[in-house]
């Protein structure tokens, strides 16, 4: 069985990293933003601190047992002039090393400076020469190709393909990777072997294929069983965001072996779960899988998920009485308007996140629908602060040209949706995430 509000509450309760955790991340984060900038060497060079891998794709998790969190930051910069790669790293120590707040915290790795706090937590910060797209590798002295926007862009395209669902998926699998310590991949790795399998034409053959979570784990996990298992030998993991990098030599065989024999017997699980008609049989089953945080959710937590958010909120098919079918495409894309020092940025090559208090232009920037075609919107705000200031809103509107302006007031997650629509019918649409955090955006 799909089983949807036990998947929402294990998300919620076990998985997904708490808002107490996030919120202190921010401030670190913000506080190393600033003391570089305040910084004599650093102060001229840096151009953004920017989110990287779990922290930009969605994907970070809430520790499990006594693991430690961690975050990757790129500090994107000006190139020196007569800095060698392995200079930044090390010039980079000196900095944190020769303040008062982060001596003794600092710690060189191969490509970052990490900083260990008291906690269970350290924050990577990797420097980045804006420019030339190069991280440095502090051993070899050498510079190393990248582009985290564009792997962060490859994955956000990925993500709307499974209408929104890939980066649940993803925590679900790293959890049930740390957790039951049977296989181990590097998350990158892991996003990079996931992501690929994520086709559209699963979609155009059954518009359901990632329809809700429990779905897509099931699909999503045996498409990579299949293509393991048509793989017996280590395979060539190619960066999404065309640096030409095989980031297989990141792994070994007997690890690759052992993580393709786990999905197989984990697919195999699932499916079975997923199948079961008996509740309390696909509950137990579920359980075997993922652990005893795999629960229902408390009676009052459920009447609330009924009745807080969705209050108001409008459907273009029910509530404009605008038949959907969806035969087109169209890619709507928020950018973050410049603040300052705080550069523009589009709202996919981070993650959607974006601090309070910005400007934020949506605009369609692909639609395969011939014009003449009407446009529609929705903006719909969750979380506390909207919902106490009563700006859920959700309300589908007519507008009047491909592009709309919103400011971030209220933290929380939410969405901006368009609709195509052509001939009185509904024939394409899509949404941008609003991830408005304090301090994030920067």
């Amino acid at each position: 069985m799909k089983l949807h509000s036990y998947f929402k509450h294990f998300l919620d309760n076990t998985v997904n990293l708490d808002d107490g955790r996030i919120e202190r991340l921010n401030q670190r984060v913000d506080a190393i933003s600033s003391f570089l900038r305040g910084n004599d060497v650093f102060g001229d060079l840096i151009i953004d601190l920017v989110p990287q891998g779990s922290f930009a794709h969605r994907t970070i998790i809430r520790p499990v047992g006594s693991r430690e969190y961690d975050v990757d930051v790129l500090l994107a910069m000006k190139q020196h002039p007569e800095w060698s790669p392995a200079q930044y790293t090390n010039e980079l120590y000196k900095a944190f090393e020769g303040s008062g707040r982060y001596k003794g915290m600092a710690h060189r790795r191969t490509r970052c400076v990490y900083i260990d706090y008291a906690d269970p937590f350290h924050i990577d910060v990797v420097p980045y020469v804006e420019s030339n797209k190069d991280i440095t590798n502090n051993k070899t002295d050498m510079w190393e190709h990248t582009d985290p926007e564009g792997f962060t862009t490859w994955l956000e395209g990925k993500t709307r393909e499974t209408s929104g669902r890939l980066p649940a998926i993803l925590r679900i699998l790293k959890y049930l990777r740390d957790s039951k310590t049977t296989f181990s991949i590097k998350s990158m790795l892991l996003t990079i072997l996931v992501g690929e399998r994520i086709q559209g034409w699963h979609v155009n053959m059954n518009d359901g294929y990632y329809g809700d979570v429990p779905t897509a784990l099931v699909h999503i996990i045996e498409d990579l069983d299949a293509y393991l298992q048509q793989n017996l030998y280590l395979p060539s993991i190619w960066d999404p965001a065309g640096t030409g990098q095989n980031f297989s030599s990141r792994w070994d065989q007997e690890g690759y072996a052992n993580f393709r024999k786990q999905v197989h017997h984990y697919a195999g699980k699932i499916r079975t779960a997923y199948d079961e008609p008996n509740k309390d049989k696909s509950v137990a089953a579920w359980q075997a899988i993922l652990g005893n945080g795999f629960q229902a959710p408390p009676a009052a937590v459920l009447a609330a998920s009924t009745s807080s958010d969705s209050i108001g909120e409008e459907f273009i098919d029910i509530h404009k009485h605008i038949p959907l079918n969806v035969t087109g495409t169209v890619r709507l894309v928020g950018r973050v308007r410049r603040a300052g020092v705080l550069k523009a940025y589009d709202l996919p090559t981070r993650g959607d996140r974006v601090a309070k208090n910005r400007e934020i232009d949506f605009s369609i920037t692909e639609c395969s629908v011939p014009q003449p075609y009407s446009v529609y919107w929705k903006v719909k705000n969750h979380g506390q602060e909207a919902r106490d200031r009563g700006q859920l809103r959700g309300q589908v509107t007519l507008g009047s040209g491909t592009s709309r302006h919103e400011s971030t007031s209220y933290i929380g997650s939410h969405f901006v949706e368009v609709y195509i629509v052509k001939d009185g019918v509904c024939v394409a649409v899509d949404r941008q995430q609003v991830i408005i955090q304090p301090g994030m955006g920067r």
